[in-house]
């Protein structure tokens, strides 16, 4: 049995509390944090907005408070705005409030799940891997940061990219994760999220893992 059959529901949230498993989803506008996200908790409440271009789609944190069955601790799961838009409100000053009156102190575990668009222009320096883990690691308390981070690399509906192209792309996103000294998912196995329910859960499940480790 695994983390889909024990969910139980979840509710929003604003307080990390010292109890808590936390995974912050981290990455550009337009990677699928709110997709994910959706996806990850099944709820009709959770809307995503649809944009085009770099317009960020998420302007605010939105965290969810998770139960599971046969767990003692919550899992708060945090949508973070994205980073390095240069657009109103800013990303990294709307987490760095967030992160001021709702994260002050340890909790129980901490990851980040970054994602990244494989459809994004690989030359385009703002959607690099340090700008985007730069900025969270500036908004967040320096002894706060969570040490562990997986990369999660997503595809835009419809794009169309040949496995040739995809395992370059693929390449060179790893190669910005080596040098942050992250790695990417284990359960993706090196190909973008499909955005099944299930896989999302897999990769929930491999940050959780190490959390309840």
């Amino acid at each position: 049995m695994g983390l889909f059959d024990l969910f139980r529901g979840s509710r929003k949230t604003t307080t990390i509390s010292p109890s808590d498993n936390v995974v912050f989803i981290v990455g550009p506008s337009g990677s699928g944090k709110s997709r994910f996200m959706s996806i990850l908790l099944q709820s009709a409440n959770v809307h995503v907005r649809v944009s085009k271009g770099q317009k960020p789609g998420t302007t605010e944190v939105h965290a969810e408070r998770c139960r599971f069955d046969g767990m003692q601790n919550d899992i708060v799961v945090v949508d973070t705005p994205s980073f390095c838009t240069y657009m109103d409100p800013d990303g990294e000053e709307v987490v760095r409030k967030w992160m001021e009156s709702n994260y002050t102190k340890p909790c129980k575990a901490a990851r980040i799940l970054y994602m990244h668009n494989l459809a994004f222009n690989p030359d385009d320096g703002n959607l690099k891997v340090s700008n985007h883990l730069g900025a969270f690691r500036r908004a967040c308390r320096h002894d706060l940061i969570p040490s562990i981070i997986r990369v999660l690399p997503t595809l835009s509906n419809g794009a169309r990219l040949s496995d040739e192209r995809l395992r370059a792309l693929t390449g060179q996103l790893q190669r910005q994760a080596d040098a942050e000294g992250v790695r990417l998912c284990d359960t993706c196995d090196g190909k973008p999220f499909d955005g099944k329910p299930e896989a999302a859960w897999d990769v929930l499940q491999e940050l959780l893992g190490m959390a309840r480790a």
